[in-house]
């Protein structure tokens, strides 16, 4: 419904000060309880959106207010279960009801020099405030008895220094809080004085427009530049946190970016319904499941969710001491272990989408209770088709043997932490057990260090042995049952392209062949991103890996070559990759040769290659020293052309590929 109003006005001027006295045929209706749902309003004319500050979830609530104007400086009134707010375009007060409509109120002594954005109302009084003017109040119990009561507005205090865009009541202490825009330090200010006192640095700065509390005391920030809503707890419980100034902006959720922002909560009320429609998790608190500690919660859209049915809605997490799967609806069945976990070795899990969306992934390696140690994510943003969706990961080789917890949350959004809210979907949290008797791990050059591997490009011709044409580091590591090789990860990066000739990068594993693979989890991950394929030549027989058919592709555009001149030497890297071989079951690998294995460089196929032959492709290849070629390699085709005085039938595999000097 929209109200249409008709009044007469009376307006005095002077000092700066107005007073209007307004007659209206209808009114605003107040809201029918103090509802949980925070209220967000925007852009100019004003819209109206409910804010789920446990998700970031919004919904326009009202787009025609009435008035063709921006309404700032809100709050609700507990008493009179009001929303009260400034209009910045004439100037003036006016409350809205459960409608959304607003209704304009007669006031006495406002100012008209300025305008406010800032306010909230405590108690049925109405405070505003404004940088460099003062804080002002406005006693809104008038109102109870006629709603065209003359309102009149006092200066509490000129003093007011601290740069706001908005404020709000703590339910508890009958204090203000905000945060200065600029340095991002939170402020307490007496209502009766105004005066400010400083509490601590947030670690946050920008525009909070708006800003809330909910019951239990904690405090909700939504900066305007992102939308982000932040929150710092404030509650009674924290208050030895609060007395030493550690009062940190902990991302919450992810609410809309605006220039022009409030918002308006009842802060008597708890930020959850009781009929909710929120997913949690439940594996133990320390995995920060609770709200309270900004577990991870999902709203439900009645269309993303993990497994054959849509889960129910909690209260909060439930951190395993009643399982969600035993209360209401078994809804954690949207994940499935496929194979054992093992350390250092690759997995399976079957996830189970009832659309398409976007899944993140943790699992506590080493059992210290929470998620937050490096490599504990297996998926970040993994994308998900409707039905069965067979995803492969690789346990942590350090990964303790035992029962542990793993979280999974598949949403629409992307960019979600194990903690925090999402605005669809679902979490599923699952104790694991992780086996593998008898494993052992070894590495080269070391668990950290990379060896690094240059190659000359001109063989069998002398001319230019600048050891750069191609440049690659890289380590392995090999996975082992009873000293046996069950599985080898190489990962590494392209360090640098000398040369004009384009050159392929593999690598062959001697002694293992390529039936040993098990093509079906051996993968190939380039710059973060699973390639269509892993690698695995088909035309050989032996186990060897083309990393990069052709590493002329990362030169880029404004450089010549790649990371070898001075004026390119700061490029990023421009390939990653990371290799994982596993082999299939009951392979005797003793045969497979010592790790630094066989990296080689070869002749990408279809381009000119060098005097003497046109395209070699596979033919041509060059090793590291005292490395025979493989069974690609056409030794005929380079027969006395050049330096080389290799001879496949006469010279000891030392000498293969190799000048009359030794070079190489």
């Amino acid at each position: 419904m929209v109200l249409t109003h008709k009044y007469k006005s009376l307006t005095i001027l002077g000092s700066g000060l107005a007073a209007s006295l307004l007659g209206f045929e209808s009114h605003a209706t107040a809201f029918d309880t103090c509802p949980s749902k925070a209220y967000l309003f925007q852009a100019n004319p004003v819209k109206v959106y409910g804010v789920n500050l446990v998700t970031g979830s919004t919904s326009l609530l009202q787009g025609d207010t009435g008035l063709n104007a921006n309404i700032n400086g809100v709050g609700f009134d507990f008493d009179g279960r009001y929303i009260y707010g400034y209009d910045t375009t004439n100037k003036r007060i006016v409350r809205l009801g459960k409608d959304f409509q607003a209704e304009i109120l007669n006031t006495s002594g406002l100012p008209t020099d300025h305008t406010f954005y800032v306010g909230d109302v405590y108690e049925s009084v109405y405070y505003l405030y404004r940088k460099g003017k003062g804080l002002f109040t406005i006693d809104l119990t008038p109102l109870e008895s006629d709603s065209s009561s003359v309102l009149t507005v006092n200066r509490v205090t000129t003093r007011a220094v601290v740069n706001l865009t908005d404020f709000a009541f703590h339910p508890s202490d009958g204090k203000l809080y905000g945060i200065d825009n600029n340095s991002g330090a939170l402020y307490s200010f007496d209502a009766s004085t105004g005066q400010e006192t400083y509490i601590g640095d947030t670690g946050e700065t920008g525009t909070f427009g708006a800003g809330y509390f909910d019951v239990d005391g904690y405090y909700y920030v939504s900066r305007n530049q992102d939308g982000q809503i932040y929150r710092i707890d404030l509650s009674p419980g924290n208050a030895t946190n609060i007395s030493n100034g550690i009062v940190p902006a902990v991302k919450f959720a992810d609410g809309p970016n605006s220039n022009q922002n409030d918002g308006a909560r009842c802060a008597n009320a708890p930020v959850i319904d009781e009929d909710s429609n929120i997913d949690f998790g439940d594996a133990p608190t320390t995995y920060q499941t609770k709200l309270a500690d900004n577990g991870p919660r999902h709203e439900l859209d009645g269309s993303t969710w993990l497994g054959d049915s849509a889960p129910d809605g909690d209260q909060d997490g439930r951190a395993n001491n009643l399982a969600d799967d035993e209360t209401g609806i078994d809804d954690e069945n949207g994940v499935g272990f496929v194979t054992a976990i093992e350390p250092g070795l690759d997995s399976i899990v079957r996830v189970n989408a009832s659309t398409s969306g976007y899944l993140s992934a943790w699992f506590d390696w080493n059992q210290d209770g929470d998620f937050a140690d490096d490599g504990e994510q297996v998926f970040a943003d993994q994308q998900l088709d409707a039905g069965n969706n067979d995803l492969i990961f690789t346990v942590d080789a350090a990964a303790f043997i035992g029962t542990t917890w793993s979280r999974f949350r598949f949403s629409q959004q992307t960019g979600l932490d194990y903690f925090g809210g999402s605005t669809s979907g679902e979490v599923e949290d699952h104790e694991v057990a992780v086996t593998g008797e008898g494993l052992s791990v070894r590495y080269y050059p070391s668990a950290t260090d990379y060896a690094t591997v240059a190659y000359e490009d001109n063989w069998p011709y002398t001319a230019d042995y600048d050891m750069n044409d191609v440049v690659v580091s890289y380590r392995i590591t090999e996975i082992l049952r009873d000293d046996n090789v069950v599985k080898s990860k190489i990962e590494g990066h392209l360090g640098a392209v000398g040369a004009s000739y384009h050159n392929g990068f593999a690598i062959r594993l001697k002694g293992l062949n390529r039936t040993d693979v098990d093509a079906a989890t051996t993968r190939l991950i380039k710059n973060d991103v699973q390639a269509e394929s892993s690698g695995l030549e088909a035309i050989s027989n032996e186990a060897i890996f083309i990393i990069s058919e052709d590493t002329s592709e990362y030169k880029l555009e404004s450089c010549e070559f790649h990371r070898t001149l001075m004026s390119c030497a700061k490029e990023d890297v421009q390939l990653n990759f990371t290799l994982h071989v596993n082999i299939v079951d009951g392979t005797d690998t003793t045969s497979l040769m010592a790790m630094p294995y066989d990296p080689f460089i070869f002749a990408t196929p279809g381009y000119y290659h060098g005097e003497g032959y046109f395209q070699p492709g596979r033919k041509w290849e060059v090793h590291l020293p005292n490395y025979e070629p493989t069974e690609q390699f056409d030794a005929d085709m380079f027969s006395g052309l050049g330096r080389d005085v290799s001879n496949a039938a006469t010279v000891p595999t030392s000498r293969q590929q190799k000048t009359y000097r030794g070079l190489y």
